[in-house]
């Protein structure tokens, strides 16, 4: 169970739950993994460790291996939910990070897509309210639609 489902107010319930995309990894890993491999080729005499093409096509996979691992770790840990009462971001696996705002103090939902967002429908939502508070959710999937339900509920 998640730590949002835990700790709800009486009487609230999750109408939306949703977790940080995996897409944007995934091209991110699509752009540096070539540019890594290229690099290691380039410092051909710099790195004596790598004189192989084999060493240096394992050191990239182990490189993208420890970034896949660091990211699957921090979408697991991260959840984001709109309740009937409430906007909840839930961050963290040792410290955890929550902001919430009550639907009525909500000001503004503002959506953020760079162009592969807007082609693999993902973005993040900054939900900003009275006063300095704000609540973002960040890479989430079909960001339109989230933002979309927020506002029909504050």
């Amino acid at each position: 169970m998640s730590y949002i489902e835990n700790n709800l107010n009486t009487g609230e319930k999750v109408n939306h739950f949703t977790k940080p995309s995996i897409k944007p990894t995934i091209i991110l890993l699509f752009i540096l993994v070539p540019i890594a491999y290229v690099v290691l080729l380039g410092l051909g005499d710099v790195v004596k460790l790598l004189e192989s093409t084999i060493a240096k096509v394992t050191c990239v996979i182990i490189l993208a291996v420890i970034y896949l691992v660091v990211i699957f770790i921090e979408i697991h840990v991260t959840e984001y939910a709109i309740t009937n009462k409430r906007v909840i971001s839930k961050k963290g696996l040792i410290s955890r990070n929550v902001a919430e705002m009550n639907l009525g103090s909500i000001e503004g939902v503002n959506l953020k897509q760079g162009i592969f967002g807007r082609i693999f429908n993902f973005g993040s939502i900054n939900i900003s309210g009275r006063g300095t508070s704000n609540v973002e959710f960040s890479e989430v999937d079909k960001p339109v639609e989230i933002r979309k339900k927020i506002k029909h509920k504050s």
